[in-house]
């Protein structure tokens, strides 16, 4: 496995059923962030304005459901026994299959004053980047990580103490929704301009590089989240985010 599936998945030996679960997406991790490395580390690629975008989507895909899977895996235990099934369809639409708006990202969002006043069947299934998730998981645990790790030397570790914990909210989601939206655009065919005009290799290098930098600051809280599933401790954390530091300057 490499330094971002293990962050991503986390020890995920001797969980049943989610340990198959993480494993299949560590593997789909690991190949397409591979790619996604190569293409951050060359500026040329003949393939990077045609498979930059699907390798970049598919591991933000890949890396949001493993969270789920750390944090919520009652999702993906249900999804994956209802694929098991001899009558499962590959052909048609399942209500029941993962969708980026829905279970990584609301739908709706809520404003602060909202939140606890009232709330409605759909918050007890919320999505990863939900706005109770980032209440009642994501920021304590972000004041957590900040707090152990103040004295570490950190790149990645330095830009997120810079964003205020009332801020964190909005600045991941906001990240995530744009990124999702510019990589789709660089898979389906919606342009009739060639790749290389709208997605130059220099584009595409910083889609890649935002991707990278998101998913793994979302790894890296979520293992200061006490009740995740898979977590791993300080030193291997580090370990494994230096060298994914490596790995983007080399």
């Amino acid at each position: 496995m490499g330094s971002l599936s293990e962050m991503l998945c986390g020890n995920y030996k001797n969980l049943g059923e989610l340990s198959e679960i993480l494993e299949l997406l560590a593997s789909t991790i690991d190949d397409v962030s591979r790619r996604c490395f190569e293409f951050l580390q060359q500026n040329e690629s003949d393939d990077i304005t045609t498979l930059g975008a699907y390798c970049g989507r598919t591991l933000l895909e890949a890396s949001c459901i493993a969270l789920v899977g750390r944090i919520t895996p009652y999702r993906l235990l249900l999804l994956k026994r209802y694929q098991e099934q001899p009558s499962y369809d590959l052909g048609i639409r399942h209500k029941i299959s993962i969708e980026w708006k829905g279970d990584i990202l609301p739908k709706s969002n809520i404003t602060k004053d909202q939140l606890w006043n009232k709330i409605d069947d759909k918050a007890f299934t919320s999505p990863l980047l939900s706005d109770y998730m980032w209440d009642i998981y994501w920021i304590p645990a972000f004041k957590r990580l900040l707090d152990d790790t103040e004295n570490e030397n950190h790149a990645y570790l330095s830009d997120l103490a810079k964003i205020p914990p009332d801020g964190i909210c909005q600045n991941i989601r906001k990240e995530a929704e744009e990124l999702y939206s510019s990589l789709s655009k660089g898979i389906h065919q919606e342009f009739i301009i060639p790749h290389g005009v709208a997605y130059d290799a220099i584009t595409v290098q910083n889609l890649l590089q935002r991707t990278v930098v998101l998913i793994t600051r979302l790894a890296l809280i979520s293992h200061y989240i006490p009740t995740a599933s898979a977590s791993i401790d300080k030193v291997k954390l580090l370990q494994y985010l230096a060298n994914i530091e490596q790995r983007e300057v080399s």
